[in-house]
Parts: C-alpha cells; structure tokens; sequence
C-alpha cells in the first residue's frame, strides 16, 4: 500500500475511533476539516465491512471533474463580487462555486470537491481585512515632513506626545486561545454592551504614557484631558494627534489657542498607523480585554494595571520605537 493510501485509511480509522467514543459526525467533520458527509461514509462503510471497507477501493481511470478550464473559471470568480457575476451574495462560497460551475460549464461537482480544488490552488477560507480608503499623497507627505521635522527640531525643556483615544467595551474581542477539542469555552455576553473612552498620550522620547477615563470622546473631555496633560508637563508641549471631530472643534482649537505652552501638529487623515500610540491601545486590549467579559471598572484597572507594569523601555519598544 502506497504511504498516500496508508495516510487515509489511518485518517478514515481515526474517524470510526472518534465516533466510538462520542463524538458526534459535525464535531468529527469539524477536526478533520472535511464535510459531514464524508464522515458518514467511512462509519456507515466500517459498520458494513469492518476494517477493510476503509481501505480504497478500486477506481475507473476518468478525468478530474475539476479540469484546468474548471480552475481557471474559479480563479477568474475568486477575484470578483458575486454582484459582478448576477449573484444576489456577498461571497462566493463552495456550494455557489459549484452551483455556478454546473451552470456555466456544465460540471456537477460535490461543494467538497470545490474546496479541495481551492486549496491546490492555494486559497484558504479566511477573514478579509479592514482598508481605510487611499488618502491624499501630498498631503500625507505634507504633514508627515511637518511632524518630523518639528520633533527634530525640539529643545530638552520640549516635551513630545502623540495623543489619541480608544474604546473600552464589556463585549469581549474573541482571540484564538488553547481549548480542548470539541469543547469550545464559551465567553459570556453581557445584556448592554457599555464602554468608555481612555484619553492618552505617550512619550515619543522618554517613553512614559499617561491616560484617564472618560464616558466618550467630546470636545469638552478634550479639553479637560488637555488641561490634565499641561498640569503633569512643564515648559513647551508639543502635541501630534490625527483629525477626529472631538480634535480640531472651533472649541478645542479655541482652547489651544490660549494656552502658548501647547502646540499642535495634524496627523494625515486615515492613517492610524503614522501614530505610534496605536501600537499601546492594541497591546493592552489583547493582554487584558480580549476573550474575557468584566465590568467596566474592573476593564479599567486592568489597563491601567498593564500600563503601570510597563517600563519607558517596554512602552518605546511595544510602539516601535526602541533602539534596542
């Protein structure tokens, strides 16, 4: 027996092992990655014929049902909408994929077939990722020459942050974590989903960061974050943050405008990852909110835990930012 063959009679045993201690055929199709029905077959087929009816069984020598036209089509869809194509969908599943190859090419195939043919052909079932839209060029550049040259520029009596805010939900962002098979921990949802805003800002220089809850993000909890940020700095403050509403208000701008210690550069739009802060808000969320439902007080001390922990060292380097 060929070491291909050896490999699926073992995987096919190992199916009749599962089912024999309990495990159902959707928790089995699910370790195994392959459809229900095929988990079916190899039990009923074991309960017919015992150990050999999992062994393979001769074949008649005929084509691949998915040929190269066949492949060339699902690449061809795989980079469209169904839209494009006249589906009413928003993905091209397996079961659409086969249903559009029987109708345009007049091939019936089983959706599992589908999905092995994805996989040769190096696709994987996956999230897409989030894409803010294309910002201006010139202005990016603009700005961002702005913002290095300025902190180049700076004194030591200067003190540099970057500013920024985020969200703080009870609702519990679900990470990948260590679980026994089949036995998925379940992650309670609370009845209201509240949060509220951390206000932050970090040392580009020295590496501290300082933070305080608010209820959301307003112009005036702006100002009162500013006003908290000039009474724990001395002498020249310069302040980089990006265009949020709750930023560039006539109120806040009215605000800065009294206070001479305080200057302030504008981020590009659409480009959190030009603030380095973003890496800290991100860190913090997946070490202490992820996978785990607490109330909103015991989420903030959690945080402000996790930032008392990190060192100026460890806050340069979680942003990047560390000549180590």
């Amino acid at each position: 027996m060929m070491s291909g063959a050896v490999g699926r009679v073992a995987l096919r045993a190992q199916m009749v092992s599962l089912s024999a201690r309990g495990f159902s055929a959707p928790e089995i199709a699910q370790i195994h990655d392959c459809a229900e029905a095929t988990v079916y077959k190899w039990i009923d087929r074991f309960d017919k014929e015992g150990p050999s009816g999992l062994y393979d069984r001769e074949r008649e020598g005929r084509s691949p049902k998915i040929d190269e036209e066949a492949e060339e089509e699902l690449k061809r869809l795989l980079e469209t909408t169904p839209p494009e194509e006249g589906e009413n969908a928003s993905r091209w599943t397996a079961p659409r994929l086969a249903r559009h190859l029987e109708e345009t090419l007049g091939i019936e195939v089983h959706p599992e077939t589908v999905r092995r043919a994805l996989r040769r052909l190096g696709f994987s079932w996956t999230r897409p990722r989030r894409q803010l839209p294309p910002t201006d060029g010139e202005e990016y550049q603009r700005r961002m020459a702005k913002v290095v040259e300025a902190i180049a520029e700076v004194g030591t009596e200067t003190t540099v942050l970057f500013e920024d805010e985020t969200e703080i939900k009870r609702f519990p962002p679900l990470r990948r974590m260590w679980q026994p098979i089949c036995q998925q921990r379940a992650v309670y949802v609370p009845s209201k989903n509240e949060d509220f805003a951390f206000y932050g800002v970090v040392d580009v220089l020295e590496g501290g960061a300082f933070v305080e809850r608010y209820p959301k993000e307003i112009s005036e909890h702006t100002i009162a974050f500013l006003k908290s940020v000039l009474g724990r700095t001395t002498g020249r403050v310069l302040l980089i943050w990006d265009q949020a509403r709750w930023h560039t208000s006539g109120k806040v701008s009215d605000w800065i405008d009294q206070h001479d210690r305080l200057e302030v550069l504008l981020l590009p739009p659409r480009s959190p990852e030009t603030n380095p802060i973003e890496d800290l808000w991100r860190e913090m969320k997946r070490a202490v909110a992820a996978c785990l439902e607490r109330s909103l007080d015991r989420l903030e001390e959690a945080c402000l835990q996790f930032l008392d922990r990190q060192t100026s060292d460890d806050i340069l380097r979680i942003m990047g930012l560390s000549a180590v």
